[in-house]
């Protein structure tokens, strides 16, 4: 596995305004959760951008000390321009399982879109799993190539990957092809327009019996 290397400083300075004069100087602030220790450094944004997306192992080598293999924990984005504020890392140990959640992404296109004029509905955005290290994928891609209108993957069908264990209910769905809101709107318009239809025959069959009970009446 080619685990990408980023150098880091360390920082020294705590609180919201160094933090932001380090963004501005184009770095961003990042903690380290080691097992035994917690360190704080930072790392340049260009660097951190051209990581994967995914579940991102990364070496981190500060200018002091010795190189850490780390995972992403978790990334603070501003609201408004989605810039990276602040980034976790905890500290993985080589030859040890460690447990993290990374992408899923859909490829293929379905039967039932393709066919049936049905959309994909994707339930998750991600996946638990538990592996070594060395054997962390960068995402799990999920074909929906043979999914008809009304089919579903679930965690059980996602791809038996080397050393990779799936956490969580292997029965939860996390993609369908269900059919397109148009299609539902086609569908409740035609039964809406049956059930006037019936409604009026009922209303005409209604009409014919009582004239017919009238000119009875009157005989």
């Amino acid at each position: 596995m080619n685990i990408q290397k980023i150098d880091v400083l360390k920082r020294v300075n705590l609180g919201r305004g160094h933090c932001r004069r380090l963004r501005k100087g184009g770095r961003i602030p990042i903690v380290f959760y080691g097992k035994n220790r917690n360190e704080i450094y930072s790392l340049s944004e260009p660097d951190f951008r051209v990581m994967s997306s995914g579940a991102s192992l990364v070496e981190l080598e500060p200018d002091e000390g010795e190189a850490s293999l780390a995972l992403v924990k978790d990334i603070q984005r501003d609201p408004c321009t989605d810039a990276i504020l602040h980034v976790d890392f905890i500290e993985v140990t080589r030859g040890e399982e460690l447990q993290t959640r990374i992408p899923l992404i859909i490829i293929g296109e379905a039967q039932g879109v393709k066919m049936e004029g049905g959309i994909i509905d994707a339930m998750a955005r991600d996946i638990e799993i538990r592996c070594r290290p060395s054997l962390l994928p960068s995402a799990i891609e999920m074909d929906v190539s043979e999914l008809n209108l009304g089919d579903s993957l679930h965690v059980s069908s996602l791809p038996q990957l080397e050393g990779v264990t799936y956490l969580g209910d292997p029965d939860l769905t996390l993609v369908s092809c269900v059919g397109s809101a148009s299609g539902r709107a086609e569908a409740e318009d035609d039964i809406g327009e049956e059930s006037e239809e019936g409604e009026e025959s009922e209303e005409s069959e209604e009409g014919e019996e009582g004239e017919d009970g009238d000119s009875t009446d009157e005989g």
